[in-house]
């Protein structure tokens, strides 16, 4: 199994008979991005510890949809390895029709955009009384947009109020964010991302995939550059990077 040469620090578990190992950069990444670096407050800390939970959990389910779909479709025991900025999933012998491999690899992202739709769906059961009001504030509120009054009035009542719990809430949004923007941007077609192999196997051609991955992360850089969002634009640039070499090696295929 690939992912036991486990370093100090890691934890290992098996869980639905999958064995996984989180390694102690992820926990690190995920401070960081949760704002670990600029902590004032108890408070703060509070907000950078519940991103970390929800990022994890996150990345889990991910890889969850991942392994115990290829197992099903494939064959031999997955193991599952969180390290840096994400995770993955070794399987012995992966699925061997290409619509086997799409829908392994589709699994993934779809368990994380449904934990996300069952945070969201919770807190606004949960607080608002309404499931959909929770997936709309959850949504429009990171785009800086307004939820309609039928959603936002129970919100913000709520608020007010004293019944919501901002740690609750805060728990519940992390997820949510979490799980349905990192989902979505895993489905952009680029490589080492699930859209560049999702859009590999439905060309059926990794080369053209490689290409398509190429230029967007290029565009998505120069973007980020012309923004001031310096973070973006090294991650896009990294990207960028990847597929460049995924090129070259289609290339001499």
């Amino acid at each position: 199994m690939q992912c036991c040469s486990s370093t100090k620090g890691s934890l290992y578990f098996e869980l639905f008979g999958v064995p996984v190992l989180i390694r102690p950069t992820s926990w690190i990444v995920l401070a960081l991005l949760g704002g670990g670096l600029s902590i004032d407050s108890g408070a703060d800390v509070s907000g950078v510890l519940t991103f970390v939970v929800a990022g994890m959990l996150c990345l889990l389910v991910h890889e969850f949809g991942h392994a115990l779909v290829g197992r099903k479709l494939g064959s031999g025991e997955p193991s599952i390895e969180i390290a840096g900025l994400g995770g993955v999933t070794y399987t012995p012998y992966p699925p061997r029709t290409r619509w086997g491999y799409f829908t392994m690899v589709l699994a993934g992202p779809l368990a994380s955009l449904l934990l996300g739709i069952v945070a969201g769906g919770l807190m606004g059961l949960l607080f608002f009384g309404n499931p959909l009001a929770g997936i709309l504030i959850s949504l429009m509120q990171p785009l800086g947009l307004d939820a309609p009054d039928w959603a936002y009035v129970p919100f913000i009542s709520s608020i007010e109020s004293g019944e919501l719990s901002l740690f609750a809430l805060s728990c519940f949004f992390d997820i949510f964010f979490v799980c349905m923007y990192w989902s979505l941007f895993n489905l952009l077609p680029l490589f080492p991302l699930d859209g560049g192999k999702l859009l590999g196997t439905l060309l059926d051609n990794y080369r053209t995939a490689s290409i398509v991955g190429l230029v967007l992360a290029l565009g998505l850089c120069l973007l980020s550059l012309i923004n001031g969002m310096w973070f973006n634009m090294v991650i896009t640039g990294y990207l960028a990077a990847i597929n460049w070499q995924y090129l070259r090696s289609f290339h001499k295929e």
